[in-house]
């Protein structure tokens, strides 16, 4: 017998070796495989959990909505009375509103001074986002929005400074509904987003409570700032605070506040278990 005869192999131990191998090669495959995310699972006890976050504090927000205007209400004749705002609390009935006691014809509308400085400002804004380079173009979009939106009620006030159909009172008014409401969809909105996660259940309650009382305080002074900006400025910048620091900027706290939460959420909580 010949060195080739022995190294020759029958075709039923070539394919004996072959399957070894295929076995051998997936056991590796298998061990070195990272192993899958976890899904969230709707269990029953997660589902009383969601529902725990976005009813009770719904319904508890409806039921103190009164208290909660009248102490906001309380906290910006507070602050008015040392910042010399024209702010009073009239009662019609069993409703209560924050009145602006200035004139518009007299103190609100700009004086040219103050739209030419507007101008200016605007001008200079918008050429200076031509230089941003393109890391900084959400920021660029962002100067060019604002500078739009202050330029168009500049060419309003030039034009029809009387025509002006918004009045403070009412501002103040939206700007604390607004907040109220939103106030009002975040517990809903934490349940889908926060509820879901796999953590103990004082901090599914925990923190969304922080993130409401937050607001609480913040949208009265928020709103005085605005009563601020217009009683040193004038009503030109109102459609400005009211559009792109009114409602619009809660929301973008909100989703920011959220970020932050969830981000400091450990991995584990989005494991499939609905066990804690």
């Amino acid at each position: 017998m010949n060195k080739a005869s022995l190294l020759e192999i029958e075709p039923a131990q070539r394919d004996a070796l072959r399957h070894a191998a295929r076995q051998l090669t997936d056991a590796h495959a298998a061990g070195s495989r990272p192993a899958p995310p976890g899904r969230l699972r709707l269990t029953p006890r997660v589902a009383a959990e969601l529902l725990l976050m976005a009813v009770l504090p719904c319904a508890l927000l409806l039921v103190l909505r009164n208290p909660l205007m009248a102490l906001w209400h309380r906290i910006m004749l507070w602050w008015s009375e040392r910042l010399a705002l024209p702010l009073e609390l009239v009662r019609t009935g069993d409703a209560a509103t924050l009145e602006w006691q200035v004139s518009y014809a007299a103190a609100l509308v700009p004086d040219p001074i103050t739209g030419v400085l507007t101008a200016a400002g605007v001008i200079a804004a918008f050429a200076s986002t031509w230089w941003m380079s393109d890391r900084q173009i959400p920021l660029k979009y962002l100067v060019r929005t604002l500078c739009v939106v202050q330029g168009s009620a500049l060419l309003f006030f030039m034009f029809a400074p009387d025509r002006f159909p918004y009045t403070m009172t009412g501002h103040l008014a939206a700007m604390l509904n607004a907040g109220f409401y939103l106030m009002l969809a975040m517990p809903l909105l934490l349940a889908l987003g926060w509820g879901v996660l796999r953590l103990p259940l004082h901090h599914k309650l925990i923190y969304p409570a922080l993130m409401v009382g937050y607001f609480a305080v913040m949208l009265p002074h928020k709103a005085l700032l605005h009563a601020v900006v217009v009683q040193h400025l004038s009503a030109l910048f109102m459609p400005l605070l009211y559009l792109c620091f009114g409602a619009v900027m809660d929301l973008m706290v909100f989703v920011a506040l959220y970020s932050w939460l969830v981000s400091r959420a450990p991995a584990q909580a989005l494991g499939s278990s609905g066990r804690v």
